[in-house]
């Protein structure tokens, strides 16, 4: 049974640590086949509707008119693809007027963090957020902070401009969209940034070996896997790039697999693997950070223990990290390093 999603923000302030656990429980309830994914799917897409509710009614219920009034809220990664899960990170930009100052700002957004915290928002620890000066200010100042990235193209700054692309306003944000057109033009038409993506960021960070299979890591509590580094991320990440580099303006995973797919772009590989692939990692993610929340564990939530998972689903995990290799392996084929780069 998936819950009903509440998107008052009254409610939502009265009942969402319960709201959240209901989520939680839900999921865990769905005992099919690793790879029946077709409960989980209902689940997945309901949830992202719940998700943005509680983002929606922490800016509402912390922040006071007159600075969301100079600030328009723009999710980021998950948060923005639609694939949000139980302790997914709060990443978020803040499109302000002119005459907003951060240090204005900075108390109600560090209140709205922690006011999401019970709803299994974890913040950014790599700190994209809205208290960050990086991702906060008026257009002009997002056109002039891309514009440095531009100009002095290191791995950090490309991956800043990297993370620009996955954004969705929540609100009316009129000014958001020449900044989104500027990153994906910029990369789209940088040979450079798209290998530094593909071996810099992707390259050798799937966990599978042709030999040794599942890269197990050790740990305190036993060997674990890191669904996420391991395996989700470099098939977002490679989706990602292979969408800039033919003009696919979808946002979510799976639209995009499957635009590339129309397109002829993923070679042998076939965009249905790719997305079994991904309802796997994610419905394998999502198991373990409703356990964790409702253990009231925070922290190492990506972690997944090998213990806890069957025969079957350790060798669905095997069958799928197969496909996030091969498209690590197609990203890297398709953008060498460009001559006379250093």
């Amino acid at each position: 049974m998936v819950p009903g999603c509440v998107t008052n923000a009254g409610d939502i302030r009265e009942r969402g640590e319960e709201l959240q656990r209901a989520w939680c429980e839900a999921v865990l309830g769905d005992d099919s086949p690793p790879d029946d994914t077709a409960g989980f799917r209902r689940w997945f897409e309901g949830y992202q509707v719940q998700r943005r509710a509680f983002v929606l009614a922490g800016w509402a219920e912390t922040v006071p008119p007159d600075v969301r009034r100079h600030a328009r809220l723009v999710a980021l990664g998950s948060l923005a693809r639609g694939e949000d899960l139980p302790q997914s990170d709060l990443d978020f930009a803040l499109v302000t007027a002119a005459d907003l100052r951060l240090p204005d700002a900075a108390p109600d957004i560090e209140r709205f963090v922690r006011w999401m915290g019970p709803m299994g928002f974890s913040p950014c620890m790599g700190n994209v957020m809205g208290a960050n000066p990086r991702w906060f200010g008026p257009a002009g100042a997002w056109t002039a902070r891309i514009q440095s990235y531009v100009d002095f193209p290191d791995w950090a700054n490309v991956r800043y401009l990297y993370m620009t692309v996955d954004a969705l306003p929540l609100e009316d944000a009129p000014d958001w969209a020449p900044v989104a057109a500027r990153v994906r033009d910029v990369i789209a038409g940088s040979a450079f940034m798209k290998w530094q993506m593909a071996h810099l960021g992707i390259r050798g960070t799937v966990g599978f070996g042709a030999l040794r299979g599942v890269r197990w890591e050790a740990g305190g509590a036993g060997v674990a896997f890191h669904v996420k580094d391991r395996f989700l991320a470099p098939m977002v990440h490679a989706l990602r790039l292979l969408s800039l580099h033919h003009g696919v303006d979808a946002l979510g995973s799976v639209d995009r697999a499957a635009s590339l797919g129309r397109l002829g772009a993923l070679e042998d590989l076939q965009p249905e693997a790719i997305v079994r692939a991904l309802w796997f990692g994610w419905r394998l993610r999502a198991r373990h950070h409703a356990e964790c929340w409702l253990r009231g564990q925070r922290d190492a939530v990506d972690l997944v223990p090998r213990s806890s998972l069957s025969r079957a689903w350790q060798e669905a995990l095997h069958e799928h990290l197969r496909t996030a290799q091969a498209l690590e392996h197609l990203v890297c084929r398709r953008f060498p390093k460009p001559r006379g780069s250093r």
